[in-house]
């Protein structure tokens, strides 16, 4: 419950539990979230999402780095990835929905231009899409937050925002991401999309990969428990690419919470929410960060149609 005082998990005997599943083969476990399904658009990569019931007719674009996330409200709503290297098929996808207002944020949103289907964009900022996009999946999910939390944006690279209410701050951040998960998945894995990494990560065990804390004090007396990762990538006893899947998510997911709990303790914040694009299609990578969120002390809560939430929030400012 939102107002409702809650014990806080400690870092001691049951964040340790945490860390030694965090780095255990077969966590592979899916959170109950709405599915995003493939598209039957060929081509550009579209994704079509579940749908979202509302009477008006507004358009929320999240032009991002790597993806274009859009959000169609209207009385049957839908939504679209589209990679933000094809802008001409954005357009396209916006002169079939033929929306009422188109409501644009994030990096790339300026390249629509000044007008498209006839309509001219209102910009708003990233921040606020952001938090307004978590607070309308939190409730679709009957999840309830508290008045203020930390709401972390898991894109090409990673944003912290403090949100109270429906308004948000930037905290910080990381150039950490789902951009570093592609090129490092090219170069060492010749992975050729974001979706064979995932993947082959879910089959894989980073054990054979990392260096444990187990690995160096061989005679029990290790001031960590022995599973904790002392060393990402620090053992390599395995250069299967499933496992070094699996390496690439530990070592993204550990280090984003490590930085996202940072924040929220020094923000008096025990609440952590995430979303974003690089949590699409990716257990790994979300039981690694609620493993070592609950560990360092936070809690942990996942938004379903993660990728959506800067375009869901854009949207719905339109209709204040």
């Amino acid at each position: 419950m939102a107002g409702r005082q809650e014990k806080k998990p400690g870092v001691g005997e049951q964040g340790e539990g945490f860390l030694l599943q965090a780095v255990e083969l077969g966590v592979h476990r899916r959170l109950m979230l709405p599915s995003v399904s493939e598209s039957s658009l060929a081509g550009a990569g579209w994704y079509a999402a579940q749908q979202m019931s509302t009477s008006s007719r507004m358009l929320g674009i999240d032009a991002g780095a790597t993806l274009c996330k859009l959000a169609l409200s209207c009385e049957r709503p839908q939504t679209a990835l589209i990679p933000s290297t094809h802008f001409d098929a954005v357009r396209q996808q916006i002169e079939r929905w033929r929306p009422d207002r188109i409501l644009a944020t994030g990096g790339r949103a300026k390249q629509l231009g000044e007008r498209v289907a006839g309509l001219e964009p209102r910009w708003v900022s990233e921040v606020d899409a952001w938090a307004r996009g978590a607070s309308v999946l939190a409730r679709r999910q009957g999840l309830e937050l508290p008045p203020r939390y930390v709401l972390v944006s898991l894109g090409t690279g990673t944003s912290v925002l403090e949100v109270r209410g429906d308004k948000g701050t930037r905290i910080g951040g990381t150039a950490l991401g789902g951009g570093t998960l592609v090129g490092l998945g090219r170069m060492l894995l010749q992975a050729g999309s974001f979706q064979e990494l995932t993947q082959l990560a879910r089959r894989g065990d980073r054990r054979k990969v990392d260096l444990l804390v187990g690995d160096i004090y061989s005679d029990g007396r290790a001031p960590l428990p022995p599973q904790v990762t002392a060393s990402n990538f620090g053992k390599l006893a395995s250069t299967r690419d499933v496992d070094l899947a699996h390496a690439l998510m530990g070592l993204l997911g550990e280090n984003i919470a490590l930085i996202c709990s940072a924040l929220a303790r020094l923000h008096g914040l025990e609440t952590v929410v995430f979303g974003g694009s690089t949590l699409n299609d990716n257990p790994t990578l979300e039981q690694t960060l609620e493993l070592s969120t609950r560990a360092l002390g936070q809690r942990p809560h996942f938004l379903g149609t993660a990728a959506f939430c800067g375009a869901l929030g854009a949207a719905a400012l339109g209709e204040v």
